[in-house]
């Protein structure tokens, strides 16, 4: 696994010029009635909560060259600071450096426990649970009842297929709608796969908050668990990221599988005209690029052609325009849809602001998450949107979290907050594309 000091010079590139604060948007300055968003606007939800250095990545990068030059002693202290951070990528993003910003913070989590500190409360529940085997999930569910979401359709469950589905803690036990939609648009397009009952948690929400040890754990086990087939489907951006990212990475091996996210899969039948979708959706959506399977690897798949590249000069126009497909599959497929208006928010693809759930976020910093959920809401209806789309079971949790804050908010004020977000609906495109096929 990759440590602090492994990511020392990675580190030392920083030279403090706050480029990561920002969110550079395709729209320098905006015409017309709506000025709501205009120019350069900063990006990192923690640091516009708390406001202070230290929750920028600017600061968080200096912490981490403090604390390896042993000039900031580990502490709680320093560890809350650095846990307060969705891990977005916004800031990776933008740093002209290519600073892996999101690897330097999370092995910073992860040095901290490492010199003793304990996690935090809520974080380290999530390792109790994760690591407990009758568990094996970060939300206190009986792990046999992992696939009791699927009802009567128990021929599906490990199943002899070279397709798996990984459905995910999320989906498998609190957002089971996603999961039963994914199940039956697979259905409908005559995929033949598999639902693995011994899957496990993957790992994200301990990775992200420096459990190292209890990540290397479930890593080990889910790769040893689907080594056998060709391809696994996901229809949480959390788990996907996880296991196409993170997964090679921290083992040092490549993937024995292919990994695909559900709506990439979409895409894919799309392309091969095997998705052909009839009924219309006559409402205008704007739509939210989940952090982890739109930003973070359209990151990656930048980084991993620059990786062997031999002139950066001419490899990094290839990159950008391969990172920039990649932020295009979901418009594409939003695009198939008959009656769809897609009218987008001011800042989007790798400049798309986060939710505000992922990192550890939501469970330990509740009103930190609110804050950001409210301002994605925010600028989704600036856009005069109806529908506020995405496919990712913590944002579609989250902006509805958002949502219930801003409705009890109008009823203890009597304000109309409509043109902050209160009356847009949230819809996973899975459930979307299942009602259309």
């Amino acid at each position: 696994m990759t440590s602090l000091e492994e990511l020392r010079k990675i580190n030392a590139r920083c030279i403090h010029c706050r480029a990561c604060q920002y969110a550079y948007s395709g729209e320098p300055d905006r015409e017309g009635e709506d000025e709501t968003y205009t120019g350069m606007l900063q990006g990192c939800p923690a640091g516009l909560y708390y406001g202070w250095e230290g929750y920028f990545n600017s600061g968080k990068q200096w912490m981490a060259r403090a604390f390896l030059n042993n000039e900031l002693p580990a502490s709680k202290e320093l560890l809350e600071v650095t846990e307060a951070c969705t891990t977005c990528g916004m800031c990776e993003t933008q740093c002209p450096n290519y600073i892996d910003t999101v690897h330097v913070t999370e092995a910073l989590r992860a040095a901290i426990i490492e010199a003793g500190v304990e996690p935090l409360d809520k974080h380290k529940i999530f390792g109790e649970r994760v690591r407990n085997e009758e568990l094996r999930n970060p939300y206190k569910e009986p792990r046999e009842e992992r696939t009791k979401w699927l009802g009567d359709n128990i021929d599906v469950i490990d199943k002899d297929a070279k397709i798996a589905y990984y459905v995910g803690c999320t989906a498998a036990y609190r957002q089971q709608q996603i999961a039963d939609h994914t199940v039956s648009i697979l259905e409908k397009m005559g995929v033949d796969f598999t639902v693995v009952s011994d899957e496990v948690c993957c790992g994200s929400p301990i990775l992200r908050t420096g459990q190292r040890d209890a990540f290397k754990e479930v890593m080990k086990e889910n790769l040893d668990l689907f080594k056998d087939y060709d391809l696994v489907l996901f229809s949480c951006a959390g788990c996907y990221k996880t296991f196409r990212n993170d997964y090679p990475s921290h083992s040092g091996e490549p993937l024995p599988f292919k990994v695909r996210h559900a709506v990439e899969y979409a895409y894919d039948l799309l392309e091969e005209g095997k998705l052909d979708i009839k009924k219309e959706y006559p409402k205008k959506v704007t739509w939210h690029d989940p952090c982890h399977s739109i930003r973070h690897v359209g990151i990656a798949i930048e980084k991993e052609i620059l990786a062997d590249s031999k002139n950066w000069l001419l490899d990094s126009r290839k990159a950008q325009k391969a990172k920039e497909a990649h932020y295009e599959i979901p418009r594409i497929v939003l695009n198939s849809i008959p009656g769809l208006e897609l009218v987008e928010m001011y800042r989007n693809r790798g400049n798309s602001f986060c939710c505000g759930a992922g990192g550890g976020v939501k469970a330990q910093f509740p009103d930190l998450a609110v804050f950001a959920s409210k301002e994605r809401l925010k600028e989704a209806a600036a856009t005069g949107a109806e529908v506020l789309m995405t496919s990712c079971p913590f944002c579609v949790t989250n902006f509805n979290d958002g949502i219930k804050a801003l409705k009890k908010e109008e009823e203890e004020t009597g304000k109309d907050l409509s043109d902050v977000g209160s009356k847009l609906v949230v819809v996973e495109l899975l459930e979307l594309l299942d009602e259309l096929l």
